[in-house]
């Protein structure tokens, strides 16, 4: 039997999602076909929670590549729980951001 993970959304990541939102809004079907990305890529971790990369600036972190954009989540297994943190958009200076939040 394949034990399932769960998807736990960090604070952080929901005020990525909104401002991603935000910045898209006069731009409705990229918002929507990111967000559809977005929810298969994290739907299949709840299976396959070690399928992306550890990031090599912040190795407790793991890196899915959406488009123009980063995921950055946690695996812990001991609770089987994955905790999505951030999205941050890719040409962003990506470990100042994560390190402004995890320094």
């Amino acid at each position: 039997m394949i034990m399932k993970f769960k998807i736990e959304y960090i604070s952080t990541f929901c005020v990525d999602i909104s401002l991603l939102e935000s910045d898209l809004e006069n731009h409705p079907q990229k918002a929507k076909r990111l967000l559809e990305k977005m929810d298969d890529k994290l739907n299949n971790l709840t299976i396959n929670p070690f399928l992306y990369p550890i990031y090599e600036h912040f190795p407790h972190f793991r890196r899915i590549i959406l488009e123009d954009y980063l995921i950055f989540y946690v695996v812990n297994e001991g609770s089987k729980t994955i905790e999505i943190h951030r999205l941050i958009y890719g040409r962003m200076d990506v470990p100042t951001h994560l390190t402004d939040d995890y320094a």
